[in-house]
């Protein structure tokens, strides 16, 4: 993103809090300083959520972006706290994941989603758009699911890999993931309609 703008202060806390995080650690981006909003037009409890004051009697803007500072000030962005998923209390960056599946050599596109688990509270799934030619099959499936193995955490690893031949895009290009997210609560709910 670059650095921030002369008397202006960005830092990254854990999401939800007023506890800042140390320099290259990710979390919610906050600003303070001149520049920023006054609030939300007739909006009260939406200005209650963005505007919050901290312990060091700043007014901090709390964006709902993800992301951190480096040593030497510059800003990176990561994605939206919405699409955070958390999984057996840790969280997991969709982004990240999905930089690395398509760095895959089989791999074309992918998108991560959480989808809600009784235990977990959400589990890391991963649709995938293979490179043509390749193959939809358990065998692809294990070597990218290996793959992944060598670069993401255990608690953040996929419990599963859906083939697609398209994924569903939005209006400006993007992976539309809240599609995949309300097929997969849609399915969910279709099996325990049947479990019934």
């Amino acid at each position: 993103v670059g650095i921030p703008m002369v008397n202006t202060i960005i830092a990254a806390f854990e999401p939800g809090t007023d506890r800042e995080l140390p320099i290259g650690e990710r979390g919610e981006l906050c600003i303070s300083g001149p520049t920023t909003m006054k609030g939300y037009y007739n909006k009260a409890d939406e200005t209650a959520m963005i505007l919050r004051r901290h312990p060091d009697g700043r007014i901090w803007v709390h964006t709902g972006d993800i992301g951190y500072l480096d040593e030497d000030g510059f800003v990176y962005f990561s994605q939206r706290i919405k699409r955070m998923i958390i999984t057996s209390g840790y969280n997991v960056y969709p982004g990240q994941l999905e930089n690395i599946l398509d760095a895959h050599e089989y791999v074309q596109m992918s998108c991560v989603i959480g989808v809600p688990d009784s235990y977990k509270m959400q589990k890391v799934k991963a649709f995938v758009k293979l490179v043509p030619g390749v193959e939809k099959n358990d065998e692809t499936k294990r070597s990218i699911m290996e793959y992944c193995r060598k670069y993401v955490a255990k608690y953040a690893m996929p419990y599963d890999i859906e083939f697609r031949d398209e994924l569903p895009k939005t209006l400006v290009g993007k992976v539309a993931y809240r599609v995949l997210e309300e097929e997969e609560i849609n399915r969910l709910n279709g099996e325990k309609k049947n479990e019934a």
